[in-house]
C-alpha cells in the first residue's frame, strides 16, 4: 500500500540530514488543499542546504515512491518548525515560497488559505520588498476566498484587466434572509459565483441555486455563474462576459483599461489556439 505524503515526508526528513519539507508538500502537511495531482503521485518536496543523496535501502525503497524533489536552499531557523512529526517550513515561509515558485493562480490560492488560518499578510508583503512581480502576486491574496477555484476565478479576472472584486459579499434578502456571494462588485450590483461539482450538481442543489439567484435578481443583483470546466480553458470568454456585464451595469473603464483588457483577451485566445 502506498504511504501517505505525510508519512513519506517524515521518512525523507529523517533520512536526509538538514532537510525540510517545503512548497506544496509543506502546505499539504499544514492541512491545506495544495496539491495539483493525487497525493499518491506527489513527490516529497525538500529544501536542503547542500546537495544530498537520499538513501535507497531495500527496506525504504517502496515507502520512498514516488520519490522527492530537492530544492537547494539554506533556511534561517525562524522559517523552520516541526508539525505532525515532520521538519517543515513555517506557514509564513510556506506561503511565501508557494507564491514565489508556483504559477500565480496556484500560489495565490495557497496564500489565501494561509491567510484564512492567520498568517500575517503584511509580513508576507514585507518579505517581497524589492521583488515587484512577487509583491504583485502577494497583493492579490484575499482570505475571503472559500476555495482554490474561487481564488483562480479572482486571479483570472484581475489579470484580465478588470477591477479587483470584493469577496464574500453579504446581500440582505427579503424575509430576513442572507446570501453571501463568492465575489463581485457591490457598486455595480454584479456577482460572480463558482459552481463546483460538489455542491451544485444534484437536483436539490440546482433547485436551491435557482431559488437563491431568483431572490438575488429580485434584490437588484446580476449573477454570473461559472462552472468548473470554464477555468482555465475558457478564461478569455469569461473575462469578456464579465467586462461586458460590468459596463452594462455602469462601469466606465478608462481608454487605457479597455486597451489592456483587449490586449489580454487577444493574448489568451492566441495561447489557446496554439494548444
Amino acid at each position: 500500500m502506498q504511504a501517505t505524503l505525510l508519512a513519506r515526508a517524515r521518512l525523507f526528513t529523517a533520512l536526509v540530514p538538514g532537510s525540510t519539507a517545503c512548497h506544496r508538500t509543506a502546505a499539504h502537511i499544514w492541512g491545506l488543499n495544495a496539491l495539483s495531482e493525487s497525493e499518491d503521485e506527489w513527490p516529497v518536496e525538500l529544501a536542503v542546504p547542500r546537495p544530498a543523496d537520499v538513501p535507497r535501502s531495500a527496506a525504504h525503497q517502496a515507502a520512498l515512491q514516488p520519490g522527492c524533489t530537492v530544492h537547494q536552499a539554506t533556511l534561517p531557523p525562524v522559517d523552520v518548525t516541526e508539525h505532525r512529526s515532520v521538519r517543515v517550513t513555517t506557514p509564513e515561509r510556506t506561503a511565501f515560497d508557494c507564491a514565489q515558485h508556483l504559477p500565480r493562480p496556484d500560489g495565490v490560492a495557497i496564500v489565501d488559505q494561509f491567510l484564512r488560518r492567520g498568517v500575517d499578510h503584511d509580513a508576507l508583503m514585507r518579505r517581497a520588498t524589492g521583488f515587484h512581480w512577487l509583491w504583485e502576486t502577494l497583493a492579490m491574496a484575499d482570505k475571503g476566498a472559500a476555495s482554490p477555484r474561487e481564488t483562480w476565478l479572482r486571479v483570472i479576472l484581475v489579470e484580465g484587466g478588470l477591477p479587483r472584486p470584493t469577496t464574500q459579499i453579504r446581500v440582505d434578502l427579503p424575509g430576513d434572509r442572507l446570501a453571501y456571494l463568492d465575489l463581485g462588485w457591490p457598486e455595480f450590483s454584479l456577482g460572480v459565483e463558482y459552481d463546483g461539482y460538489e455542491h451544485h450538481t444534484s437536483p436539490a442543489d440546482r433547485h436551491r441555486d435557482l431559488t437563491r439567484r431568483a431572490a438575488l435578481r429580485a434584490a437588484g443583483w446580476r449573477i454570473i455563474p461559472v462552472r468548473r470546466d470554464v477555468i482555465p480553458a475558457r478564461s478569455a470568454d469569461l473575462v469578456e462576459q464579465v467586462a461586458n456585464a460590468l459596463i452594462e451595469n455602469g462601469w466606465k473603464p478608462a481608454p487605457a483599461q479597455v486597451t489592456r483588457i483587449l490586449a489580454r483577451l487577444h493574448a489568451a485566445r492566441r495561447r489557446r489556439r496554439r494548444w
